[in-house]
């Protein structure tokens, strides 16, 4: 037990630290983008990029979530998960590109009336290396390898934030060379993960090793966990999408901008979520599922209301550096954080439950996430604008997050304060970790 504990805790760290990578990157892509192409521009390339976004959401059919489950479980042999997630992912991203070029054929002059429609269609080409991806990495998860689970997303970030830099002040080619260091990005980790996957595991690839058994297994586990994630994508994303019908894609800008710095909070959280799910579905025994969840959450739930609150403080200051744009994203932020900061300790319980192999209750929430959300953005958008969007995704994400507790506690017949509040104990705990780490020799 207490080995398992080490293990878990150490795999959460490698993960925080890359993660903590992902957020510098992440914050100077943000920064980069937004200055170079203002606020108009920015809210171009979100609408832009949120096509293939969603098609990839929507289409992925789970299969990335149950190779996390199976693979984790043992239940299915590496080299079928890895040539069947190689097929599913080439087979979708083609049905995908072909319902994408409809889409902006039938709906480009009035739904994507803003943007250039050419890069529409460029953005499709995306969408293979974007599904390679999500489930080529989701196999260093299932085998908890978090060291190269991390490294895959750090490539595709560092990429696209080398071909920025490249393509906005070398080439100066704009929207467009933004738009085409999106796509090389994900060809960068595609490549990454596939030199990996033959290195550390000596993979081969073979069509005799696809698995129709293992399609039919991911699809009954994973179409659970994928409706949950297509609700739960919507819900993220659907102020985003109505503002585009009721506001300029400027206002979008400076929503997306505090959007996408907000959510940098919860990347604190991912880092043990992600972690928890192959740990909670390999482990067989309640009370060490209980446990490790319990003092995640406690820890997360106090470390992130920290860090809201010297966000909240220092709003104004941070979104100084974006440019005279984006001053009013502050206020956007703080009418945000609220739902942020709940959301990330909802993201602990969301993983345990489907660790459990209760992805389903996760889609049931989701479903009235996304009812709740499009209700409050019809009534406070049009009214209100950016802000009733901010609004309406905070509430939604208490609401959501109050249901998931209660569910939580029903599932696994804990006391809600011992999921959520700090103990004695842990402060205990802390102390006595810090102490063994100042007896280690430098």
């Amino acid at each position: 037990m207490s080995e398992q504990k080490n293990t878990f805790l150490s795999n959460s760290i490698i993960t925080l630290t890359r993660q903590v990578v992902s957020i510098v990157i992440g914050l100077l892509l943000l920064i980069i983008i937004a200055r170079a192409l203002g606020s108009s521009g920015y809210g171009k390339y979100t609408l832009i990029t949120y096509l293939p976004l969603m098609l990839m959401t929507f289409l992925n059919l789970g299969l990335n979530t149950s190779t996390i489950y199976f693979v984790s479980k043992k239940e299915i042999e590496l080299k079928e998960a890895f040539v069947t997630s190689v097929v599913s992912a080439i087979v979708l991203a083609l049905v995908s590109i072909v319902i994408g070029f409809f889409t902006i054929f039938l709906l480009g002059d009035s739904e994507f009336s803003a943007v250039d429609s050419s890069l529409l269609y460029l953005s499709l080409c995306a969408l293979p290396f974007m599904f390679l991806m999500i489930f080529l990495q989701t196999i260093f998860q299932g085998m908890q390898n978090f060291k190269l689970f991390n490294t895959v997303l750090v490539v595709q970030q560092f990429g696209t934030l080398l071909l920025l830099i490249l393509v906005l002040f070398v080439f100066q080619l704009g929207l467009k060379g933004a738009l085409l260091s999106f796509i090389l990005g994900y060809v960068l980790s595609v490549m990454y993960s596939i030199v990996m996957l033959f290195k550390v595991y000596e993979i081969e690839f073979s069509l005799r090793y696809f698995s129709w058994k293992y399609i039919k297994l991911s699809i009954s586990y994973g179409l659970k966990a994928h409706i949950s994630n297509i609700m739960t994508f919507l819900n993220y994303r659907l102020g985003v999408l109505l503002l585009g019908v009721f506001v300029s894609p400027a206002s979008v800008g400076i929503y997306v901008a505090a959007v996408n710095l907000g959510e940098k909070i919860s990347i604190f959280s991912q880092s043990f979520s992600q972690v928890l799910l192959p740990r909670i579905a390999s482990s067989n025994q309640e009370e060490d599922r209980n446990k490790i969840t319990a003092i995640v959450s406690r820890f997360i739930m106090i470390f992130i209301v920290c860090v809201s609150l010297v966000i909240f403080l220092f709003s104004d200051l941070i979104f100084h550096v974006f440019g005279e744009d984006y001053r009013s994203s502050a206020h956007i932020l703080n009418l945000l954080l609220p739902g942020l900061t709940v959301l990330a300790v909802e993201k602990i319980l969301s993983n345990d439950l489907a660790g459990r192999g209760r992805p389903d209750l996760n889609m049931y929430v989701s479903f009235v996430n996304v009812a709740l959300n499009v209700v409050l953005n019809l009534l406070l958008i049009p009214r209100y604008g950016i802000q009733g969007a901010a609004v309406s995704s905070s509430i939604t994400y208490i609401i959501s997050f109050i249901i998931k507790v209660i569910l939580y506690k029903n599932v696994t017949k804990q006391p809600i304060k011992e999921f959520l509040l700090i103990k004695g104990a842990d402060i205990t705990m802390v102390k006595d970790l810090a102490k063994r780490l100042k007896r280690k020799p430098a």
